[in-house]
């Protein structure tokens, strides 16, 4: 008389069967969600990546006429260093100056590719000339692609901080606001925002993908309350 205690539910490419009585983590790795909201539809995944499920997820939302939370475009414009940058700069948030060069590098900084193949991941802080010629020869694949760089003071330190839907866990006085600030502008309901420190003053260096494996507990908390309330920002 109690029912039928097992239900499907989608994970990833596949269907799923859970007993009701489970608690099981929704948010396995390669997972993609889907919030309906209003006339909204709201991804939530751990990357999304030109030519990701999650990529291509958005693109076929959108070619059936759905509007989606990112869009295609904002997730393109996010994880592209200089183009992200320059959105962030044009909405007041501060930045790290950056460069395209092929071959000069100031130190310290930090160095990215650029380039078709370049994982949005990937970053290096380099503080010595080895190290610096040692990843742009990697980020350039030998030379062919040019790379962006960023010049940073001696005393400048890395801040990741993870964003989920605009909110953050415990992250330093004004670094939130700048989250928040971030999310209005790319809508990207799970991010790393990568932050220089310098002294108590914060500029944005680029945005990440995030893995659910990498939450922690009071950031999955937020993520499960944000999805089981609403997706705004």
């Amino acid at each position: 008389m109690g029912g039928n205690p097992w239900f499907l539910f989608p994970c990833g490419r596949r269907w799923c069967l859970m007993n009701k009585g489970e608690r099981e983590d929704p948010f396995t790795t390669g997972s993609i969600h889907l919030r309906h909201i209003g006339h909204a539809t709201y991804v939530i995944s751990e990357d999304y990546s030109f030519k990701t499920e999650t990529y291509y997820r958005i693109v076929s939302l959108e070619v059936k006429g759905k509007a989606t939370v990112p869009s295609s475009r904002e997730t393109l414009e996010a994880y592209v260093v200089p183009v992200c940058l320059s959105r962030a700069e044009g909405a007041g948030i501060p930045v790290l100056p950056w460069v395209i060069s092929d071959r000069q590098v100031p130190l310290p900084a930090i160095l990215y590719g650029v380039h078709y193949f370049a994982d949005p991941s990937e970053y290096s802080v380099v503080r010595d000339a080895e190290t610096a010629g040692r990843v742009v020869r990697f980020i350039t694949n030998g030379g062919k692609y040019p790379f962006c760089y960023q010049p940073i003071g001696e005393e400048t330190g890395i801040l990741p901080v993870t964003a989920i839907f605009g909110k953050t866990a415990s992250a330093p006085d004004g670094v939130g606001l700048l989250c928040a600030e971030i999310y209005r502008v790319f809508h990207l309901p799970l991010v790393n925002c990568i932050f220089a420190q310098t002294g108590d003053r914060f500029a944005l260096s680029s945005l990440t993908p995030v893995r659910y494996s990498s939450l922690a507990r009071e950031e999955r908390a937020i993520l499960s309350q944000v999805m089981e309330e609403e997706c705004h920002g």
